[in-house]
């Protein structure tokens, strides 16, 4: 999914601890794409299936 949203950058990064990389996440490219985006909500609500949740947040 990473790879078909194109999630994956190469190239040279300065992450916010301080340290390089050369292999970035872009997350919100996930976001971009509906049906990548409900696959990863099912996984998230199955992984919380049974729990008693009473409030999600996000930001």
């Amino acid at each position: 999914m990473l790879r078909e949203t194109r999630a994956i950058l190469e190239g040279h990064f300065l992450l916010t601890s301080g340290r390089h990389s050369n292999v970035y996440i872009e997350k919100f490219r996930i976001l971009e794409n509906p049906d990548s985006l409900d696959l990863v909500c099912q996984n998230m609500a199955e992984i919380v299936k049974g729990e008693e949740v009473d409030i999600v947040l996000g930001a």
